[in-house]
């Protein structure tokens, strides 16, 4: 089974990002083998990042309940998709904390990320790709998701087949066995 984690991006009562995670999770659903599970971030109660250490360096260890769960929860998944909203043109906070918490649980983790808002998400997009490189994730899909175009403005479908082919998209690209390109030292040799 591969389980792969749906992070929702919002602690606001009745999120967009809730009915989002919930797109999401029904075409994980058509997958044969691959079990969903949606995460609503705000629930974990995480504390406002203050790590004596950074999470990047040999020594870190949690101290903190809530984040050694969220640990365990992000090492345990297979792969994670991260629901983000676009607030001020960026990431929400509470996914941004939730990213820093963590350092070693994203590197090599693959990712992929549908952001959603007026503008399909395209700052949101912008605004996490350098975050999530340093943390050497593998991010192996992106989708933007629009107000009025692909979605109402509660999250719900407005156009559901370009939905699901974006997410089918993203879902396929996200599955996928990373490939490695390999170039041998003859082609580099002839490119000299």
């Amino acid at each position: 089974m591969t389980k792969v984690l749906i992070l929702t991006g919002s602690a606001r009562p009745n999120s967009v990002s809730t009915q989002v995670a919930k797109l999401v999770e029904t075409e994980l659903q058509k997958r044969e083998g691959v079990t969903p599970d949606v995460v609503e971030v705000a629930e974990l109660n995480l504390p406002f990042y203050n790590a004596t250490i950074s999470p990047s360096a040999e020594d870190y260890v949690a101290t903190d309940e809530n984040v050694k769960a969220w640990s365990d929860m992000v090492t345990g998944a297979d792969a994670v998709v991260w629901v983000m909203p676009e607030y001020n043109h960026s990431i929400s906070a509470i996914q941004k904390n939730a990213i820093d918490w963590l350092y070693k649980e994203w590197t090599n983790k693959p990712l992929a990320i549908v952001a959603y808002g007026w503008y399909e998400g395209a700052n949101v997009l912008e605004s996490v790709k350098w975050p999530l490189k340093v943390l050497k994730s593998d991010v192996r899909a992106t989708a933007g998701l629009g107000f009025m175009k692909q979605l109402e403005v509660d999250g719900k479908a407005k156009d559901q087949a370009a939905v699901d082919q974006i997410l089918s998209t993203t879902v396929d690209a996200l599955l996928a066995e990373k490939q490695e390109v390999v170039v041998s030292e003859e082609v580099d040799r002839v490119a000299a």
